[in-house]
């Protein structure tokens, strides 16, 4: 199921943009540490994304390297 976005192309509903917004903050985190912590936080803070029916693209700034990033992201991007 699509989820609204803004004339900006983010989420509309709150929960999705605050998700969104927190992978952007997650990919800066990691880029500073290469924890593998923030890694599995990422992952399972998409997933969360992906259950409430989130279906978007992310900017290159709120992505992780791709092999870094969840498979069924890369997949559903191509």
């Amino acid at each position: 199921m699509p989820h609204d976005v803004d004339i900006f192309g983010f989420p509309t509903d709150p929960e999705l943009n605050r998700l969104e917004s927190y992978l952007g903050e997650l990919a800066a985190r990691w880029r500073g540490t290469w924890d593998q912590a923030i890694v599995e936080e990422y992952h399972a803070t998409l997933a969360q994304l992906y259950d409430l029916g989130w279906d978007g693209r992310l900017d290159i700034e709120s992505e992780l390297p791709d092999e870094f990033m969840p498979k069924d992201y890369m997949q559903r991007r191509l």
